[in-house]
């Protein structure tokens, strides 16, 4: 039978009948009618708008019940909260945890208040954040039900007696629930774009003296992988927390049952790779790791290939053995074998590329950002370990991929991890026709076509991050009264310091122009040098670790000058090896000054006389 929906007469109804009740909504118009037989209520199943239903079985109580806790503990007004919406998420994803946390607080600053109260007492409101997970369900008999009122008495306990951060003797479900919302609150200030380093330090201080509690039979992977995502996304962790993630890491694949102790998963090592090559960290064991199970693995994917590639590439990790692994798995190299002399010759030729242009094959069905990112690894490696007519087929596929201006502007506005895809284009291009002009003319035109056609996309304003080393080397550059201009992009390449007058570029290279516990330039780096060289630019090189030990401002600006003087005019060639302070007469001009420094005082530092010409 269909009745009329009324909760009271519904209630007295039910009460007199003893059978299991289910429930089903008709929308008829404008009543609500329930669905009954004599054997019971039909399965549950909703009809309409689905929004709409859930905010009518919110039970608008628990809603102030949150307020009230809220306006009680941190002084945030109702107004500035919207608990209106659907908290309904998986709780092992942070991702959608944050995004109710974005939803819920409307001001920055309320968000803010939360996590400077749990940074400053070290308690973490677990209350709240059960709260914010749950949203109202149904039981069996129809009543709509809170899961904060059915834990409510679990959680104070928790509250009162285990949730100082520095307790001892934790359970270690606990210690990763915490790590869990310490994530949460560094997702939900990314998506409300709060740029605060100092709040962001210290989350990342509490989370090490979580990790530090893990013991060392520690075996939760998802957790590590988890933390690598979050600051994958944010890119603010420092050496400590990363070396401590690492390590423990580490010691997950160490207590791993097998033999081989390799790492299976193509996932996890794009990831680690990524987080690698993010921190500028290549002298780690892991890395050896991924290699060997690179080489031992029988049938290797498609992303895990170009994936691969483009990070060891970018951390100066990759081999021979290694590449020539990966190039039987993404190529086949067609009659070859029939004349080695001939194909070593025209490997070495640019102008022969044309001729055989179809003795190679791709393998696998590569897109558009992979082909981008085999070619800038290539280029990245160096020309030992190119082969051109890879090269081509790569181009000629690129190209096809991208022959509307429709599937160009939908490719670099797809996602977030294509945002470097412009640059890394226009960074090749340059590569192509400056240092292997004859190469590049003999690509068909449409090729060429489509390359400038992506070189002068307008893709917005640059945004160039403002460097204080920059700042101090353009201040003494006024002070010498050279004019020059700051922050100059062009080719994909940003110049940091580019004379009005003269073919001169400064670079100044701080710290995140080498690779950590290093002074070895990335390999991006020295990639851009050698285009800006085919430039014919000259280029002055100030090193951080130089300047910064140069304590009298006499000496710097002497050192800037001979430094102009010897890029400009200086026609010796010497290996970069024997880089270091090779300015000869800064030394003797403040010999008597207490504040310069002994001759060998610098790293691989190599006296004038004794260079080689």
């Amino acid at each position: 039978m269909i009745i009329s929906y009324t909760s009271v007469i519904f209630k007295r109804w039910s009460q007199k009948n003893d059978k299991i009740i289910f429930k089903k909504f008709i929308n008829n118009g404008k009543i609500l009618h329930q669905y009954v037989s004599k054997r019971g209520f039909s399965n549950v199943r909703k009809h309409g708008d689905i929004e709409e239903q859930k905010k009518c079985m919110m039970n608008i109580n628990d809603n102030e019940k949150i307020a009230e806790y809220i306006r009680k503990e941190y002084g945030i007004s109702s107004n500035l909260i919207d608990l209106n919406i659907t908290r309904r998420s998986d709780k092992n994803n942070i991702y959608e945890l944050s995004n109710i946390w974005n939803k819920v607080f409307k001001c920055e600053k309320s968000l803010c208040d939360i996590i400077n109260k749990y940074i400053k007492t070290n308690k973490m409101d677990y209350y709240l954040h059960i709260c914010l997970e749950s949203e109202k369900e149904n039981d069996v008999n129809g009543e709509s039900v809170s899961e904060v009122d059915n834990i409510n008495n679990a959680i104070k306990y928790i509250k009162e007696n285990n949730c100082n951060i520095s307790s001892s003797d934790r359970p270690m479900d606990d210690i990763e629930n915490e790590i869990k919302n310490v994530l949460v609150y560094i997702i939900t200030m990314f998506y409300k774009k709060i740029i605060d380093f100092h709040i962001l330090s210290l989350l990342s201080e509490k989370l090490i003296i979580l990790l530090k509690k893990i013991k060392k039979n520690y075996d939760n992977k998802n957790l590590i992988f988890t933390i690598f995502e979050v600051y994958n996304h944010v890119k603010v962790m420092n050496d400590e927390l990363f070396l401590i993630l690492f390590d423990i890491l580490n010691n997950c694949y160490e207590i791993n049952p097998d033999e081989n102790k390799l790492i299976d998963d193509n996932e996890e090592m794009q990831l680690i790779l990524k987080t690698l090559y993010n921190q500028k960290y290549k002298n780690h064991i892991i890395v050896d790791k991924i290699i060997e199970s690179i080489i031992k693995k029988s049938n290797l994917n498609k992303d895990l290939l170009v994936n691969s590639m483009f990070y060891l590439a970018l951390l100066s990790k990759m081999d021979y053995v290694l590449l020539n692994k990966m190039n039987a798995e993404l190529y086949d190299v067609l009659n070859m074998e029939e004349n080695d002399e001939n194909y070593e010759n025209n490997i070495d030729s640019d102008k022969n590329v044309e001729k055989i242009p179809h003795e190679v094959k791709i393998k696998l069905d590569l897109t558009s950002v992979d082909c981008t990112k085999l070619i800038y690894s290539y280029f990245i490696l160096g020309e030992n370990y190119i082969n051109w007519f890879v090269i081509y087929k790569l181009l000629l596929k690129l190209c096809n991929d991208l022959k509307d201006e429709a599937d160009i502007n939908l490719l670099l506005n797809k996602t977030k991890e294509n945002k470097n895809m412009h640059t890394n284009i226009c960074i090749i291009r340059s590569y192509l026709r400056y240092k292997k002009r004859n190469f590049y003319d003999s690509l068909p035109k449409y090729v060429k076509k489509i390359l400038k056609k992506i070189y002068i996309l307008d893709v917005g304003e640059k945004k160039i991050k403002e460097r204080k080393f920059n700042e101090k080397v353009s201040w003494h550059l006024k002070k010498l009264r050279i004019p020059h201009i700051k922050n100059v992009y062009k080719s994909g390449i940003i110049f940091d310091i580019l004379e009005k007058d003269k073919r001169l570029v400064w670079l100044c290279f701080s710290y995140h122009h080498y690779y950590v516990k290093t002074i070895d330039l990335t390999s991006e780096k020295l990639l851009q040098l050698d285009i800006i060289k085919s430039m014919n630019y000259k280029i002055a090189k100030i090193h951080y670790y130089q300047f910064s030990r140069m304590k009298a401002r006499r000496t710097r600006f002497e050192y800037i000058r001979m430094n102009r003087y010897y890029s400009l005019r200086d026609r010796r060639n010497f290996d970069d090896q024997f880089e270091g302070w090779s300015l000869p007469y800064i030394n003797w001009y403040h010999k008597k000054n207490k504040n310069v420094h002994i001759s060998n005082y610098f790293y691989n530092y190599t006296p004038v006389s004794e260079m080689q010409y």
